[in-house]
This record gives structure tokens, C-alpha cells and sequence, in this order.
């Protein structure tokens, strides 16, 4: 049975066709009392992709009752893309364009978040207040003041949180590599760690993006422009460069199929920071993982590119250096200018080094070494050394694991115990804050941002500037942290 849970009792008990208290045996383990009721906002690639699949696999624990997007076309094939993962229809799926309606129901326990990065904070900040427990997909905020809020908003409004850096979680492949790296290095196998190296991919767009052609609005009720802006600034023309991929024009023109044209939005500042966020939120998780989660207290940006003209403006390659109170030196940077790989590698005194990283690539010839896996191997894994006996037997250092089957189940069963998962809040707003130095530093090369860890501030005046950023004011985080704080009494 599909009623949602606080529906069903609601409606049996007004019939009086049930006791007050109806036992999980009258309809098993699929009672909709014992089911956690979720919603996904944001239905584009990450949405359809890897969240969906989170919830059919954990069917157990939760069901989806609501999904929502200002895009009807994404709405509509949600639905589809859900009844085929489900192998079932889904009659009871509310379909919602306005998010503030899924946060104002009560019958919803926890939204998962997979907009576009600049609605992540108001969103995560609401719906805590709104009383809901929040997955949200990386990067959680743009600016130190949201990542700031989302922290205060998750613990005092006693919300259990989980973000989408699933390197530390995922069980086998990659994330088991990066845990398993992390642990070595804690565990001293390489020595006094000294130097770390982190490699983000690099932001250029096809070269076949056409310029953009700007277009009429689409009615609302089809696409809500001025809702998918949200917080971003509203001075701009429609064009669907600007957000993403649709079948047809607001003149029911048909679009042709551009490669990469579904994620336009992720090339453009307004809503987003680039990659030094997309991929620097899970590589600089890593390297920060195996120093505690300590910040850094200084980032200089030593070369940066940036895409120019037509809509783009993202960082392209760049090289970033952040410096740590333990004395490490992080450099942050972009295969194609530091021939860095797409991970963290972790060098110790001697030379000894720990390499993590997403896939498994080909070893170029001539850089072949003795490895954990296969002498002379012909390709890097996931979690490699220079030195067999660095990775051999079990690491003597353990972090807090997730020994669940997937990335999203703490989240779950989390929200089950009201205990936090495998990444806290606090630990992701390190991260946060951490990649967005690196974007200031890279639109001010040269200069040298000074940072504060514990108090999480800039030590340079005229670094505070950089504390917020643009939000329009219906849509800021503030006013909610407002609400918050005199709710809970601060």
C-alpha cells in the first residue's frame, strides 16, 4: 500500500475504521508506518541518476511520495524514469513545481536536494526549518555565510544531515579506496605527512556550444524561470543555454541536441563556483579527511584561466596553494596544467607516497612502480603506493566508516536513530569552505587569503568582503536563520 504514512493513520482514524494504534502486521514490512516518507527537488541528471537509485535500493527504509521541479518537462520524466526503476506505477507520486509546497507538508520526514548548486543552502536552511531531515548534493553552499547557516540550522533545529560525497562512503570501488588511503595515511605508513596533491577536472565546454540565442520565456506553468533563478540575480535573458536541455523552445520549436547541453548552468558563476567545487568538494573531503578535518589558514591562487565570451565564465585549469597549521602544503590543480591525477596523493618526508583517485588510469610509460596490487602494474588503482608494504594488511588507523551497502543508507537510518551519519555537518562545512577560498583566490591571482579554522573567519580585512554572496532578498538564507534562532530560543 502506497498512502503515505502520516495520511493513511490520519484517514483510518477519522473513519474509525482502525484502532488508534494499528500493528506493522496488518500490512507488513511495506506498512506505510514504518516507511520514511521523501521527496526529491531538482530531477536533472544527478536527481535521476545516482538519488533515485539511492531510494529504490533502500525501499526497506524510505519511500519516494513527492517529487518536485520548476521544469514540468523533468517532472514528467521523473515519473517515468521512477516507475521503471520501481517496476511498478507510482499512482500515489505527488508531482510538485513549487518546492515550498513539498517543505510545507507534513507528511514529508526528509527532502533529498539535487537542484542547481546555488539553491543548495536556502533550500537545506528551510527545510530545517520546516522540520525535515535533508540529504543535499555537493557543493552545499556558494559563500562561508550559507555553509555558516546550514551548520546552525541543522543543530538547532536538530535535523540529520548527509551530503553527497559519497568517496567516503561507497563500499568497493572508489569511495572504499579513498577510506583505505585515508587510514594509511593516518596510520603513518608514509610518515610525517608533509605535501598533498589534488586534481580537479578542468571546466572547458565543447567547442561545438553554439553562441547564445536569447529566447522568450517559457509560461511558468511549463518552466518557472524566475523560480529556478532563486536566490541568483534575475537582470538576465532567458536562453536555455542558460539552464539546461529541453526538448522544444518556448515557441515549441525543437532544439537540436547539443553534446554536453544539459548542464549549461555548471559553466556559469551566477550558479555555481566550477570545479574547483564540482570536483573539489570530493577531493579536498579526502585530503582534509586525513588531517582531521583541519582548514587550511592560507590559499593563494598561483594561475587560473577562465572560459570567455558567450555565456561561460567558470574557472578553466587552474593551480591553487593551501597551507595548514600542521605545516602541509596542499596544491590544488587541473590535470592538464599540473599532470596531477583526479584524486588526492598524499607524499610523506621521505618521499613515500599514498595516490586515491576516482578511476583506475593507465600508468605512462616510464613512471611504472612497485605497487600493493601487481609489480609493475599497467594501470593506477584506486588506492596505490610506491612501496607494497605501505599498503599491506589492515591500516592501524580507523575513520568512522559507513558499513551500510551504499552511500545513502546512513541518511536513512540516520534519520531512524536521529544520530548523525558518516559525515557530519561540521565536517562538510569544511570542505565547503575550503573550496570556496580556492574560487576567491582564483578571481583574485596573487593575493593571499588568510583564514581562520576554528573561528572559520577571514584574517585579512579586506578578505571580508568575500564572507557572502549574491542572493536576492526573497530567497536569502538570513531571514531563515532569523526564524530559526527564535525558534530555538537563541
Amino acid at each position: 500500500m502506497n498512502t503515505s504514512r502520516k495520511g493513511f493513520l490520519k484517514g483510518v482514524l477519522a473513519a474509525g475504521a482502525f484502532p488508534a494504534i494499528v500493528p506493522p502486521s496488518v500490512f507488513g514490512a511495506s506498512a506505510p508506518s514504518n516507511k520514511l516518507q521523501i521527496a526529491m527537488i531538482g530531477l536533472g541528471r544527478i536527481g535521476t541518476s545516482m538519488d533515485i537509485g539511492g531510494l529504490v535500493s533502500n525501499q526497506d527504509l524510505a519511500m519516494l511520495t513527492t517529487i518536485c521541479d520548476c521544469d514540468s518537462v523533468r517532472l514528467a520524466n521523473m515519473k517515468s524514469v521512477a516507475e521503471r526503476l520501481y517496476g511498478r506505477k507510482l499512482d500515489h507520486l505527488k508531482m510538485e513545481m513549487d518546492y515550498r509546497k513539498v517543505l510545507d507538508d507534513p507528511g514529508i520526514d526528509g527532502v533529498m536536494i539535487c537542484t542547481q548548486d546555488h539553491w543548495h543552502a536556502r533550500m537545506v536552511v528551510e527545510a530545517c526549518y520546516k522540520g525535515k531531515d535533508v540529504y543535499v548534493q555537493k557543493p552545499m553552499a556558494l559563500s562561508v555565510e550559507e555553509s555558516e547557516a546550514i551548520v546552525e540550522a541543522v543543530r538547532k533545529m536538530k535535523r540529520v544531515f548527509h551530503i553527497g560525497t559519497q568517496q567516503r562512503s561507497d563500499r568497493g570501488g572508489c569511495g572504499n579506496g579513498f577510506r583505505r588511503g585515508v587510514e594509511y595515511v593516518k596510520s603513518g605508513r608514509i610518515g610525517t605527512l608533509k605535501r598533498i596533491e589534488v586534481g580537479i577536472i578542468d571546466n572547458s565546454p565543447s567547442s561545438e556550444w553554439p553562441y547564445p540565442q536569447f529566447e522568450r520565456t517559457p509560461d511558468p506553468s511549463d518552466f518557472d524561470f524566475d523560480l529556478w533563478l532563486g536566490p541568483a540575480r534575475d537582470d538576465v535573458r532567458y536562453s536555455q543555454l542558460r539552464t539546461h536541455w529541453r526538448p522544444v523552445d518556448a515557441n515549441g520549436k525543437p532544439y537540436a541536441k547539443i553534446p554536453g547541453q544539459n548542464v549549461g548552468w555548471l559553466q556559469i558563476q551566477d550558479y555555481c563556483t566550477g570545479n574547483i567545487s564540482g570536483w573539489g568538494s570530493h577531493h579536498m573531503d579526502i585530503a582534509q579527511w586525513a588531517m582531521d578535518n583541519a582548514g587550511p589558514v592560507s590559499v593563494k591562487c598561483e594561475k587560473a584561466t577562465f572560459l570567455k565570451g558567450r555565456l561561460f565564465n567558470v574557472h578553466d585549469d587552474c593551480l591553487i596553494t593551501y597551507k595548514y597549521a600542521n605545516g602541509v602544503e596542499l596544491q590544488l590543480g587541473t590535470p592538464r596544467l599540473t599532470g596531477f591525477r583526479c584524486g588526492a596523493k598524499f607524499f610523506g618526508p621521505n618521499g613515500d607516497w599514498i595516490s586515491t583517485c576516482r578511476w583506475m588510469d593507465r600508468i605512462p610509460e616510464g613512471k611504472r612502480v612497485d605497487t600493493a596490487y601487481k609489480p609493475k602494474a599497467e594501470f593506477w588503482r584506486n588506492c596505490e603506493a610506491n612501496k607494497k608494504e605501505i599498503l599491506a594488511g589492515e591500516p592501524e588507523v580507523k575513520v568512522v566508516r559507513n558499513m551500510e551497502k551504499d552511500h545513502h543508507r546512513p541518511w536513512f537510518l540516520g534519520m531512524r536513530s536521529r544520530k548523525d551519519t558518516n559525515i557530519t555537518v561540521e565536517e562538510a562545512n569544511v570542505s565547503t569552505i575550503s573550496c570556496i577560498l580556492g574560487y576567491h583566490a582564483m578571481n583574485n591571482i596573487g593575493h593571499t587569503i588568510g583564514w581562520d579554522p576554528v573561528k572559520r573567519d577571514f584574517t585579512n580585512p579586506e578578505d571580508k568582503k568575500l564572507y557572502s554572496c549574491f542572493e536576492r532578498p526573497q530567497f536569502a538564507v538570513a531571514p531563515i536563520i532569523r526564524e530559526i534562532r527564535k525558534k530555538a530560543g537563541a
